[in-house]
């Protein structure tokens, strides 16, 4: 197949995707122009520093028809891109040390849903997935020449779950104390591209703290996470 595109970039809600376009329609110069193949839509975003980049949108979650792991397979089946980057907003961890809008890029996926659950204690059973050594390494090296808001880089939690409860967070941490974040399509990002040998990443910022409050200012909140992670995916 020939490589319709360089880098293809996924996003799940309505702001994310026009937090995207906002970021490349500057940088290319021209509207994104979407195409509609097999029974997905790809808007072309341009070239930017001659790489040619494509959006899909996926709905919500990782395995369910239409989710993550199927749209990123197609994706790739038909643009054939030599890297996938998810974007968006997901949910922080630690109230003291990061605020609403920082940017995390994960160095490697935590998959929390397979589970043991006995009497007495739940033990996790799912994957740690290392991102593309390459990407991540593109986007260190961004953040040293990035002035926006913060970067931070590390072990993402991520589950079928929409997690808005704070005793269910704070038992996610006791699996990974370290992580720095979590969301809900990272499973699938992982298993497509790992599956076609294709280098991935996952770059989201922080909307909410999962506990609870997630209606508070959601329009807001989520529209400046999906508008930083956009823009520092562009920059890199």
């Amino acid at each position: 197949m020939t490589s319709q595109a360089d880098v293809l970039l996924v996003t799940v809600t309505k702001i994310e995707t026009r937090a995207v376009f906002q970021a490349f329609r500057d940088a290319a110069g021209a509207d994104p122009r979407p195409e509609a193949i097999g029974d997905k839509t790809y808007p072309d975003l341009g070239t930017v520093n001659a790489t040619r980049v494509w959006l899909v949108q996926s709905e919500m979650g990782s395995g369910g028809l239409g989710a993550a792991q199927q749209t990123v397979q197609k994706g790739i089946e038909t643009l054939a891109p030599s890297a996938v980057v998810m974007v968006g907003i997901a949910f922080g961890v630690n109230l003291d040390k990061q605020q609403i809008g920082d940017i995390l890029v994960a160095s490697k996926l935590m998959l929390y849903e397979p589970q043991r659950v006995g009497a007495e204690k739940t033990l996790p059973r799912g994957t740690r997935a290392d991102c593309s050594p390459r990407l991540l390494d593109r986007f260190r090296n961004a953040d040293l020449h990035w002035d926006g808001a913060t970067v931070r880089f590390g072990l993402v939690l991520t589950g079928e779950k929409l997690v808005d409860n704070l005793p269910f967070r704070q038992e996610l941490l006791a699996f990974e104390p370290g992580a720095i974040g979590g969301e809900m399509e990272g499973a699938g990002l992982y298993a497509a591209c790992q599956d076609r040998h294709v280098d991935w990443i996952l770059v989201k910022a922080i909307c909410d703290w999962a506990d609870g409050h997630k209606a508070e200012d959601k329009d807001a909140r989520q529209a400046t996470a999906a508008r930083n992670a956009a823009q520092f995916v562009l920059h890199t």
